[in-house]
């Protein structure tokens, strides 16, 4: 009796490894294209100089966005009134002369697109009722044949650039449209 019970338990321990292998061959691992995710991180120090010289060590910690700083940011970046600093421009990149991966440091081989109905264009702004959330849309329609575009970027009509995006190549045709839609939301 003592015997079957101690196969038992190398038994049991195998069943238990075999659940935990197959629980992790189920899992979705595909990674995310996220690039830079959008964030947001601080760091508030405070030291204390004492009147008789002493001085107490530095103190270092992140602080909290508020929802209303969220809001803020979406603000600022999405509709400042019609200047040129808001965040709000779109633009395609001409895949036939150069529009490469986007990079953080913007070092990535890029052509605008421009006539043809593809130069940059104003989106329209809305601000979701999520804390910090807007969006830009824009629906571009080419007005010639083999346009080719697989990555925009996000600007402001002053050219600073502020993201980019690319995705699979798309080849339009005279009369064929493109919506695009930027989503963003400071976490």
């Amino acid at each position: 009796m003592e015997k079957k019970q101690l196969l038992l338990i190398p038994a049991f321990i195998l069943l238990i490894v075999g659940m935990f292998a197959m629980s992790l061959l189920e899992q979705d691992n595909s990674p995310i294209n996220v690039g830079n995710p959008i964030g947001y991180h601080s760091s508030v120090c405070k030291q204390v100089i004492r009147a008789d010289g002493s001085v107490e060590p530095v103190e270092c910690s992140s602080n909290v966005l508020y929802d209303t700083g969220k809001n803020l940011i979406r603000t600022y970046l999405g509709d400042t009134g019609g200047g040129t600093d808001e965040v709000d421009q779109i633009e395609l990149g001409n895949a036939s002369l150069a529009a490469g991966e986007p990079q953080a440091d913007s070092s990535e081989a890029y052509t605008a697109l421009s006539g043809c109905g593809m130069d940059a264009a104003t989106g329209a702004y809305t601000a979701l009722a999520q804390d910090g959330n807007w969006t830009i849309d824009y629906e571009f329609t080419s007005t010639c044949a083999d346009v080719l575009t697989n990555v925009t970027h996000l600007t402001n009509t002053a050219t600073a650039e502020f993201a980019g995006n690319s995705f699979t190549l798309v080849t339009l045709q005279n009369g064929d449209k493109l919506q695009l839609n930027w989503t963003i939301w400071p976490s």
